[in-house]
């Protein structure tokens, strides 16, 4: 049942994460002043690290998840995954919260927003641990010791696989950086668009 469950959700994951898009442009934006300047710096650095990491990301495993089922050919442990299981689910919520505060910026009505996107990740991560659990076996699950769910404290990590001297890190990438930021133009476009709306309704006449 659980499966079934993950596996619409995976499947209609876009149509979920825009659902609670079009609900946050349902709340007013909060005011311009100096005081929500903290937040829009956050909200910048948010995106501009969740963009990167997607695009390292995408070096890395090309565009087989792309699709609306889960598909996996090989367990991809190089790059980022060397450091975290993953890396394209942390910079999906690093956008969607990079949206959020610049939006509601630091603010009780932000909270729900933030609950919703993490839980929703945080579910699709784990039911996509399972699936790579039950195809890859004893591979996976020791890829995983190594490599945590997230990295909470990344210089730890680092200096761990330093020290173990395992060679995840240095596997070389599949795709160049354009190459890997030109799979994802569609998800730009939105990102872009999405973000434009959202400057517009903050400085502008919406």
């Amino acid at each position: 049942m659980m499966g079934a469950v993950s596996g619409i959700l995976y499947r209609f994951r876009g149509y979920v994460l825009g659902v609670l898009a079009l609900a946050l442009l349902a709340f007013p934006a909060s005011p311009l002043s100096a005081d929500s300047v903290p937040a829009w710096v956050t909200a910048c650095v948010l995106l501009l690290a969740g963009i990167l990491l997607r695009v390292k990301t995408r070096q890395y495993i090309g565009d087989h998840t792309r699709g609306q089922k889960r598909e996996a050919d090989s367990l991809v442990t190089g790059g980022p995954y060397a450091y975290m299981r993953h890396p394209l689910y942390l910079s999906n919520t690093s956008v969607a919260f990079s949206a959020i505060l610049f939006h509601l910026g630091f603010s009780l009505v932000a909270v729900p927003f933030v609950l919703a996107v993490l839980l929703f990740e945080i579910f699709l991560a784990r039911a996509e641990d399972s699936f790579l659990e039950a195809k890859f076996g004893e591979a996976w699950r020791n890829w995983a010791a190594r490599s945590p769910f997230v990295p909470w404290n990344i210089v730890a990590v680092c200096r761990k696989r330093r020290a173990c001297r395992c060679g995840d890190a240095a596997v070389p990438p599949e795709n160049s950086f354009f190459r890997a930021f030109c799979a994802d133009r569609s998800t730009w476009a939105w990102v872009l668009f999405y973000n434009l709306v959202l400057v517009l309704i903050k400085f502008g006449p919406i």
